[in-house]
């Protein structure tokens, strides 16, 4: 009975106790990864490796809550990694632009993007339907640098519905209403959402 009267009142010490310890243990297990994730930005930067190649990830750090949950959704891996409770690009050469970081980002602190301000990159500003400044022209897939056949499918199905949508009507003076250059992922996407429209392609 002695015991039991012990804790009882000594509950909230021994409460304090153990949230303490964990947070201990939880700081310092943060700290360790941190740490980790450092090493393995200082060595892609040694070795040139850190300046990606293609759809990357740009991290907002006023916007960045720091936590964690774009580091955990990469099908790739460590790409991001929590620096100093800021997420940070430690293997951008290994990054394939899947996107999943930014679609699990709740602040809205990752933006994908091409070129890096060490390496530009020229490419011509697209809509949200991925028509270039030339209206008509339409850049998705491979060409725009999303080689995933994912994102590719979903680009070509955005700019074909976008493109068929926008076909002038009246005249009839040609045998083709759209011109679809290229038979992969997002070729056919845009090709089936002619189809779907009932417009003449190629």
């Amino acid at each position: 009975m002695a015991i039991v009267e012990l804790i009882s009142n000594h509950l909230e010490i021994i409460t304090v106790g153990v949230v303490s310890a964990v947070a201990y243990y939880g700081i310092r297990g943060e700290k360790s990864s941190s740490e980790k994730a450092v090493k393995v930005l200082t060595k892609a930067k040694k070795s040139g490796m850190d300046t990606p190649f293609t759809l990357h990830p740009e991290i907002d750090p006023k916007k960045c809550l720091g936590c964690g949950s774009c580091t955990r959704v990469c099908p790739e891996g460590d790409i991001l990694r929590l620096v100093d409770h800021l997420s940070t690009l430690v293997s951008p050469t290994k990054c394939v632009g899947h996107g999943e970081c930014a679609d699990a980002c709740p602040a809205g602190a990752i933006t994908l993007v091409f070129g890096t301000k060490k390496v530009g990159l020229d490419m011509p500003r697209l809509t949200p339907n991925y028509e270039t400044n030339v209206s008509g022209v339409y850049i998705v897939g491979e060409l725009g640098g999303m080689g995933l056949i994912r994102n590719a499918v979903k680009q070509g199905k955005v700019a074909g519905e976008h493109a068929v949508k926008h076909i002038a009507s009246g005249g009839g003076q040609t045998q083709t209403d759209v011109v679809i250059i290229g038979a992969g992922p997002a070729g056919l996407a845009a090709s089936l959402a002619a189809i779907k429209a009932g417009k003449r392609y190629i």
